[in-house]
């Protein structure tokens, strides 16, 4: 029997990078490997520059999604002071950057967002996991550096609410929908909304009970922090159907 710690992100504002060249970011519709794998190891306390601890743990959890309605998408615009490239000489700081007010020049920057989004994120540990999932469930409960929902202008609406869940992962992701679905009808108003669940969800990896019917690539491994450099995963998607009888426990 398996077993998946799930949890909720919501914000009034959330973006998940995509792959971006220029002045131009986009978001896609869903967290990405990277953007999990990061809150859970700013939960956890991993730094940025501890190498072996992010390779270890980037090796050792595998994700399934599921995502509420249908955020709305948005886009804003920035205004950033960028300097000319000149030959021969490199930056290294942003003081050095605008040390010379000759070379510096205004450019329009355009940020993706969602609003309102509103995902749910299981997690499954492999064999050889730095973490039990318990580890990181109270770690989500009680993080060690602040999180955010992919940028830190987009802070957290709701506290993530860990839970675990045992069977198959159909059924326990069924199970999880309905657990959150009541905690959000208890809290009334808008957010009651937000636990009208689409019916599919995406996965990484194999799990009993789901299958899928369409399969793409997404360049949201980490493979580097410091060069942030990021490689290709397969990521399944397919429709929740409930089975004859549930197993799951959470």
């Amino acid at each position: 029997m398996s077993r998946y710690l799930v949890f909720q992100l919501y914000g009034p504002m959330a973006s998940w990078g995509e792959p971006a060249i220029g002045e131009t970011r986009h978001s896609s519709a869903l967290p990405g490997r990277g953007a999990l794998l990061g809150l859970l190891g700013a939960a956890l306390g991993i730094r940025r520059d501890d190498d072996a601890a992010l390779s270890a743990f980037n090796a050792g959890y595998q994700f399934i999604l599921c995502a509420g309605g249908k955020p709305a998408w948005a886009r804003d615009y920035h205004t950033v002071q960028v300097p000319r490239a000149a030959r021969n000489q490199r930056d290294f700081t942003r003081r050095e950057e605008l040390r010379d007010p000759l070379r510096v020049e205004t450019i329009i920057s355009r940020r993706d967002y969602y609003s309102d989004g509103y995902w749910l994120v299981a997690v499954v540990a492999l064999p050889g996991a730095p973490y039990p999932l318990e580890a990181i469930q109270a770690a989500l409960t009680s993080p060690v550096f602040t999180l955010w929902l992919g940028r830190k202008s987009h802070p957290m609406g709701l506290p993530l609410c860990p839970q675990l869940f045992s069977g198959q992962a159909n059924e326990a992701m069924l199970a999880a929908q309905a657990f959150y679905r009541q905690k959000l009808t208890q809290l009334g108003g808008r957010l009651s909304t937000l636990g009208q669940f689409q019916p599919r969800c995406w996965w990484e990896g194999e799990h009993d009970g789901l299958v899928e019917d369409e399969v793409s690539i997404r360049r949201d491994s980490p493979l580097s922090r410091r060069r942030w450099q990021f490689g290709p995963r397969m990521v399944k998607q397919g429709v929740l159907k409930e089975q004859a009888t549930c197993t799951c426990q959470k």
